[in-house]
Parts: structure tokens; sequence; C-alpha cells
């Protein structure tokens, strides 16, 4: 069954009216149907940008758990470096622990891009 269409309904009706009413009230149905067709096409509009306002809002807040991971990366590396240096195997150590991190942004950035 074919999905009923709002502005098409009006469209129709607006004509049956005209029809039945004569032409001394095409100008009222005119507006009539007018009115209705505007008010359609502002709850669309709405619809949209409200759609678009909290993708952007989504966006955003993505942009800013990357930032604040990026920057409790950087904090915390530094005492992880500081242990991993200690060691006898520092080099090692700290390749590993800095993959980690560089690792956990990684995924996080690509977690964020996939769901866009």
């Amino acid at each position: 069954m074919p999905e009923q269409d709002p502005v098409r309904d009006d469209l129709a009706a607006a004509l049956a009216a005209r029809r039945e009413l004569g032409p001394d009230y095409e100008d009222a149905v005119l507006e009539s149907f007018l009115a209705r067709l505007d008010a359609a096409v502002a709850t669309r509009v709405d619809a949209r940008v409200a759609e678009r306002t909290i993708a952007r809002a989504a966006d955003r807040g993505a942009e800013i758990r990357q930032l604040v991971l990026g920057i409790a990366s950087l904090i915390f590396g530094i005492p992880v470096t500081a242990i991993a240096t200690s060691n006898a195997e520092g080099i090692g150590a700290l390749a590993v622990s800095w993959g980690g991190i560089a690792a956990v942004n990684a995924a996080h950035a690509w977690t964020v891009r996939r769901n866009r």
C-alpha cells in the first residue's frame, strides 16, 4: 500500500473544495492550501535542522574526547617513561608503553571516525 502524502492529500482537498465552492472562493481555497503547504515545509526544515544540530554536537563531543585523551596520554606518558627507562631493558619497555598509548589513541580515533 503506498504511503500517504499529506501535501498531495491537501492539494486534492483544495481542488475538490474549489470545484464545490466555485470560482468565488478560489482565493480563499488557494490561501488555505498555501498556508498548509508552508507549515508542512517548515516542519520538514525544522526536523532536518534539528538532526544536523544533534549530529554536529555529537561530532564536537567526539573531538573534545579525542583532545582530552591525547592530553591525558601525554600526562600519563611522563611517569610511564620514567618507570620504563629505570629498568635495564628501558628501551624495549619504553617502546611497548608508548606503543600501547598510541594504540589506545588510534583505536579511539578510528572508532570516532567509523561512527560518523
